[in-house]
């Protein structure tokens, strides 16, 4: 777990995040705090930092895939062009 004072805005708990830590490459729960990740950890170290405020959501062991910004993908244009040959 990373080490932290702030109260979360945000705890995701019950769930599988890959962390790509060598030492610790699964965790079960994180800590969000203005949009950032505050703690990674297991839930026995994470869900101490829940204030009043915090919001609280179980995954129910639900597997977690990070957001991606510009992946490039093109999902519309292929969607056009199923029925037509692609020329590259």
């Amino acid at each position: 777990m990373t080490a932290t004072v702030t109260q979360p805005d945000l705890i995701l708990h019950n769930g599988r995040f890959t962390t790509l830590d060598r030492a610790n490459p699964v965790a079960t729960a994180v800590a969000i705090a203005a949009g950032r990740f505050v703690a990674v950890g297991s839930e026995a170290d994470v869900m101490p930092l829940a204030g009043r405020a915090t919001k609280v959501v179980d995954l129910g062991g639900r597997g977690v895939l990070p957001g991606l910004i510009d992946n490039h993908c093109h999902v519309i244009r292929g969607g056009l062009n199923y029925n037509m040959e692609l020329r590259w």
